[in-house]
Order: C-alpha cells, then structure tokens, then sequence
C-alpha cells in the first residue's frame, strides 16, 4: 500500500494498518469535485491492485460553517453510492466531531476506564498497594493516555471526570480511604491523570526538538542566550470567531510550546539525551488535580504546569522580600 496515494493531486491521504483516511480543504464547490477525483484515482488503484474497499464502512466527517456547501453537495463511492455524512467518526481509536471537538472521546475513555476498573476490583481480592498499583498501571492507564496530547481537555468538568476514574480506585487500596486524594497521590507515587497528559505534551515537544518523532504541527525551535532553549510562540487568528479561537488555543499546535515554554530552563535545554533524563526534572512540580471538595484548596488557578510554575515563581519572589512562603 506505499503506494496508495500516487496520483493525488488535491488532497492528504493517510494510512495505518487497513485505515485510511483522505482530507480535503473544502471552500468551493470545485473543492468537492476535486475531493471526488482524488478518491477516484484511489478506487482506481485498488482495482489495478485487486483489492476491494469495504463501501459500508465508508465515513464522511463535514467539519466547518459552510453550511451551503454541506447539503447540496455528496461524495460517493466506488459504485455510485453517496457516502453517509457522521456527526462523529472514531480514526484510530480517537473520536473526532465535525465541530472539532472530543466530547465523545471523554465520554467513551472514562466508562472504558471505569469499566476495566471495576473488573479489576472484582477479579482480585487483594486490596494492597503493590497488585492494584500494577494492574491499574497495566490495563487502566494506557486507556486514558492514548493520544491524549491531541485531546487533552482543558474544562474543568472533562478534567474531573477523567480524574474521578483514578480517585476511586485508589480509595479501594489498603490504606488508602482515610486518605484525601492529593495524600494517596502522594503515598503511592502517582501522578494525577491532568499532570500525566501535560507532561506527554512536554515530552513529545520535546522529541520533536530532538528530531525523535515527526513534527506535523510545524513547532519551530526559537533559542535564546538569556531564556535557553524555547519553541516560538503560536497565537490563533486574531480575526478567527471565539468558538475557533479556544478550539485552537487548547489544541497542540499552541497548547504544546505553551507548555514546553514555562518549564525550568534546566529541562528545556537538555539536549541528546534519553528521554528518561528529560523527564526527571518534571517531577517537582507540585501536583493538586482540581476534584471535588479540593478545588478551593488549591492557590494556582489550576494545576495545569503553567499555573503551578507561576504560583512558584511567585511564591519565591515573595519569600525573596521577605513576604510570607
């Protein structure tokens, strides 16, 4: 299947596995006819190569205001079939909406995650640290962390939804339920589920400076004598409506080197090194997921790197004229 996307001329072909995916920035309508070329050089390569496409299983995801060229217009199969239009598509395990949003997503990672949780609370007897820790380690948290650098929420609802999923396993542990959550965090050498997807965005910025793993995002490294090494900062379109504004201020393009940027000059500007070292610098920021009946404890506006960074530099500043710690 190298080479699937020969011929396309208008559009971005991607594939993974018996996966593939065609995109099309779609602002006339010559666009859509130009989309409908390019899918059909596709069926003409499957053809050539003996191969059928699955028609059934074929998914239009519309994303965008343009709603004159929504209704009016179709794209259609191999055999002339006008492919089905879904408010909601699931590409490789992640659910993507025509609004650009992952509601969906969160909902579907926290009752998977409760639901392997729950198994695992009723499959094994023990309640110490150590079994539950592992399985937990195991079966639950690859499922929250899947590609969560590209759907990281940023509501404070989403984050304590996902959180919730890890605060009520480990309230099961021994030991553990006279405990409040950010002291069992503590005690069993956890991270919260916000911190763990920020520092994956960290750590992927900073394998992408490193040239480890592919840079789709376009971030580009700006280094300073003063500062050390940064990425240049990314704004959304000043003139973009509000909705696309936090849309893409919470994405990774922009998210991504927002984060990166805040941390120590120390971790920013390790170079060719394993990622193990990089991320050892990470783990003294303070840690205070916002759940239910702890959010009022916190002093940062969130835990989120950025904000807990600043609380220090800001607590340190104090301390420095002798303001109170």
């Amino acid at each position: 299947m190298m080479d699937i996307d020969e011929g396309i001329q208008h559009s971005t072909l991607s594939s993974f596995a018996d996966d593939t995916n065609i995109n099309q920035n779609v602002k006339s309508l010559e666009d859509v006819e130009e989309l409908q070329k390019d899918l059909n050089t596709v069926y003409n390569w499957a053809r050539k190569n003996n191969m059928v496409f699955n028609n059934d299983k074929f998914e239009l995801l519309r994303c965008g205001p343009l709603e004159n060229l929504k209704s009016p217009t179709d794209i259609y199969t191999e055999d002339g079939q006008a492919i089905s239009t879904s408010r909601e598509v699931q590409c490789l395990g992640v659910y993507l909406s025509e609004y650009g949003k992952f509601q969906r997503h969160f909902q579907e990672t926290v009752k998977k995650a409760n639901k392997v949780a729950g198994w695992i609370l009723r499959t094994f007897g023990t309640r110490e640290a150590e079994c539950l820790v592992t399985q937990w380690k195991a079966l639950v948290q690859s499922i929250l962390d899947y590609c969560s650098q590209l759907w990281s929420p940023h509501k404070v609802a989403d984050i304590q939804a996902l959180e919730s999923v890890q605060r009520l396993f480990t309230r099961q542990i021994r030991g553990m339920k006279s405990l409040d959550y950010w002291s069992r965090l503590k005690s069993l050498k956890m991270y919260s589920q916000q911190r763990r997807r920020e520092r994956y965005i960290a750590i992927y910025v900073w394998n992408i400076l490193e040239g480890l793993v592919p840079n789709p995002s376009g971030i580009v490294l700006h280094p300073s004598d003063r500062a050390g090494r940064q990425c240049a900062r990314r704004a959304p379109p000043s003139q973009a409506p509000h909705k696309i504004k936090t849309l893409l201020g919470y994405s990774f393009n922009i998210n991504g080197p927002k984060i990166f940027n805040c941390l120590p000059k120390e971790p920013r500007d390790k170079k060719g090194c394993s990622v193990e070292v990089f991320k050892r610098d990470l783990a003294e920021i303070p840690d205070e997921p916002p759940v239910t009946g702890y959010s009022q404890l916190c002093r940062a506006v969130s835990n989120s790197i950025p904000d807990k960074l600043d609380l220090e530099q800001r607590d340190t500043g104090l301390r420095r004229c002798g303001g109170p710690p």
